[in-house]
């Protein structure tokens, strides 16, 4: 199936496209797991857990902050620290690739993983059980500009009135023999931008896309950067990924500025089998931060 997307909002504003709407409200979980006492907090979507038997390195599942050496990153292992700086209880949903455990942690009624994401110190992952609320709660965040939602997270925010117009996830045929049927379009509704340190990432943050140095887009026109390799032109850059990088069912678009402020962020995800989208376009609005 192609999927594709187009979402056009006002300047600086955030919410569903016309025709969607937030996702449905559930009630929050019960803790149902193991009670530990946090060691150490890694960073923030990482703990180190004491569950009885020494201690277990926990992933956040369902949700991403981030890395170390990255903007913002401090400020989301302080607040994880803050939300999860004690007794808690883990409700272990397996193991990742890394051989962490993976799963949510629960600090007395406090939900963790949603509180880091409405508090803009994590984003939402579009996969899981508690995907929903957790992209409810990430709406919750962009609206108020808070964390690393907010257009100067990182320092000054770039120039620009730069928009993240569609997706296509689904290429024609297998994606990974068809990567430049998967690209995203990126519109300048302002002045002339030069995008030299720029950058486009997914939701996992697994991959990134640095714009050429010297390329620039001109006032209302538009980029498509397709996922396979090819000869760059004005109006088609080539990310040169080694897979598919946007997840056909669910995934974020988020273009960075030089200094790591979000500039605009596109995302779309299918909760009960239909496809619904949010957008910010840049600049998101300052919280006064």
């Amino acid at each position: 199936m192609l999927l594709a997307l187009t979402v056009v909002a006002a300047c600086g504003g955030s919410g569903a496209s016309p025709g969607t709407s937030s996702p449905p409200a559930r009630p929050a979980t019960t803790a149902v797991g193991t009670t530990g006492f946090v060691v150490a907090v890694i960073d923030g979507d990482s703990l180190e857990i004491d569950l009885g038997a020494g201690a277990e390195h926990i992933r956040l599942a369902g949700i991403n902050a981030p890395e170390a050496g990255e903007c913002w990153a401090d400020e989301a292992r302080d607040a994880l620290a803050g939300f999860a700086g004690g007794a808690v209880t883990v409700a272990v949903e397996g193991r990742d690739q890394f051989g962490r455990l993976l799963g949510r942690v629960f600090a007395g009624p406090t939900e963790v993983d949603i509180e880091m994401v409405r508090s803009g110190h994590a984003i939402a992952l579009s996969g899981g059980p508690e995907a929903d609320r957790l992209i409810a709660a990430e709406e919750e965040a962009v609206a108020a500009s808070s964390g690393l939602w907010s257009a100067t997270a990182c320092g000054p925010a770039g120039a620009g009135d730069l928009d993240l117009r569609e997706v296509v996830s689904d290429a024609p045929g297998p994606d990974d023999q068809n990567p430049d049927g998967e690209y995203i379009v990126i519109g300048n509704a302002g002045t002339t931008a030069d995008l030299t340190g720029w950058s486009l990432r997914d939701e996992s943050s697994t991959h990134r896309y640095a714009f050429p140095r010297g390329f620039e887009l001109d006032a209302g026109e538009t980029v498509i950067i397709r996922s396979g390799c090819g000869d760059d032109t004005p109006t088609e850059l080539h990310w040169c990924a080694d897979g598919p990088v946007w997840n056909n069912g669910g995934d974020m678009a988020l273009l960075l500025d030089p200094a790591g402020n979000v500039a605009a962020r596109l995302r779309y995800w299918r909760p009960a089998d239909a496809i619904r989208f949010a957008s910010t376009e840049g600049p998101v609005p300052s919280s006064g931060r």
